[in-house]
């Protein structure tokens, strides 16, 4: 009961806001050296329905000093009766810089593509500050910053070829990871990125998540994500919502 509670304290706020996204990035790296997570989810279904979709992703962190180099990766492809209704990826290359025990600096660089959000190719530079802090059972982060983005759309039945847009976004998150217990972890992570010269033009992105440890390495992974462009593509919806269940294995 006390873990249908913490979940459901993570999750509200998502349904009030009634948005979502994902900074499933997972950029904290704490341990000295290499480390890293893989994760992979399928579902599916045959007969009345026949659905199959499934994602793969994976995080490697090299801590050395007061350096910091995490690349973070994912792909997901699905199809609803024959028909492929999810094909998205991205990569994202992050440097950080400690300063002292809680302030990092960071520069970072991003690629992704989702073929039904109308998004070709996005690409975006950028860097900012990190302010963090952990007690016991309750580790937060907070950064500012902002970074370039270049955004490319694939063509549709009323503009074969649309422009490619280029403009400077601020870039504001905060993170929250809470351990329950030995097992069990609680992560929330949001995003808010808006258009410097627009601020009616902005994206939420939102990751809500919760971690069972089953074995020494491995973890059972319940996440919700969401995202939310004021400013979607004509024919686009401005939020998506996605749930994932897989398994994560920690090296």
């Amino acid at each position: 009961m006390q873990i249908l509670f913490m979940l459901f304290l993570l999750l509200a706020p998502l349904n009030a806001w009634a948005i979502i996204n994902a900074e499933g990035l997972g950029v904290d790296a704490d341990k000295e050296g290499v480390n890293g997570k893989a994760s992979l989810s399928l579902n599916g279904s045959s007969g009345n329905t026949d659905k199959v979709n499934g994602e793969a992703g994976g995080r490697l962190a090299w801590v050395h000093g007061r350096q910091t180099e995490i690349l973070v990766g994912s792909y997901a492809y699905g199809k609803s009766r024959g028909v492929t209704d999810t094909n998205k990826s991205f990569a994202h290359l992050r440097h950080r810089y400690a300063l002292d025990d809680t302030l990092d600096l960071e520069a970072f660089g991003q690629a992704q593509k989702d073929v039904f959000a109308r998004l070709k190719l996005r690409t975006l530079l950028g860097g900012g500050v990190r302010w963090s802090h952990q007690d016991e059972d309750w580790k937060t982060h907070l950064g500012l910053g902002s970074f370039y983005e270049s955004e490319t759309l694939s063509g549709n039945a009323t503009n074969a070829a649309p422009p490619r847009t280029r403009l400077w976004r601020g870039n504001a998150y905060g993170t929250l990871s809470y351990r329950l217990n030995e097992r069990v972890r609680f992560h929330n992570t949001l995003y808010f990125q808006p258009a410097w010269k627009n601020r009616a033009d902005y994206r939420l992105l939102e990751n809500a998540a919760m971690s069972v440890n089953l074995a020494e390495h491995l973890d059972l992974r319940l996440s919700v994500d969401v995202a939310k462009d004021s400013r979607p593509p004509s024919g686009v919806k401005s939020t998506d919502t996605s749930y994932r269940t897989g398994l994560e294995y920690r090296f």
